[in-house]
């Protein structure tokens, strides 16, 4: 018997007036995975494919353009080119899977403030930077043509952003 047959016949026995009660039980009492239906199981494990596949693609075109091997990613090495890799990696993995930074974290055996200041530092890079920023959209532009245009709208996002604070900047300045 499934866990919707389950509930089903409960709620077959129990009275209208307190229905509202039963289904706020419901949800304290039953684990959230066993809430879900089998379909929206499915479309959570396709989804989490999905993301393992991104991540994976993430890492080995960041390392190719930035010429480094995929493995080192997972060294405690403080090596600059590495750890910009690495930083860039979160840059891109956050907004387009919607991971906190303790998974990010996580997965590289780094803690959330390191994540938090990579994401920062590419940030501040790709302001600063024309070839750094150059690498990132290079990033982008391949993961677009293998089917992955989350990146690629991120960072048109990010760059018009940028570009829209320099406007308001010197709007500022120009009061004064």
């Amino acid at each position: 018997m499934t866990n919707e047959q389950i509930r089903q016949e409960m709620i077959d026995m129990i009275p209208f007036r307190h229905m509202e009660r039963f289904e706020t039980l419901w949800l304290m009492l039953t684990p959230r995975y066993e809430r879900l239906t089998t379909q929206q199981i499915k479309i959570q494990q396709e989804l989490e494919n999905e993301r393992e596949m991104f991540w994976s693609a993430l890492e080995d075109i960041t390392c190719s353009v930035l010429g480094i091997p995929s493995q080192q990613l997972y060294t405690p090495t403080r090596r600059r080119d590495i750890v910009t890799a690495r930083q860039v990696i979160f840059f891109l993995i956050r907004p387009c899977y919607l991971q906190s930074y303790e998974s990010i974290g996580k997965h590289y055996g780094k803690d959330h403030a390191t994540v938090m200041h990579g994401v920062k530092q590419v940030s501040w890079q790709i302001e600063c930077d024309k070839n750094y920023a150059a690498n990132v959209e290079r990033i982008c532009y391949i993961l677009n043509d293998m089917g992955y245009a989350k990146p690629m709208k991120f960072y048109t996002k990010f760059v018009e952003h940028l570009e829209h604070q320099k406007e308001i900047k010197l709007k500022k300045q120009l009061k004064k």
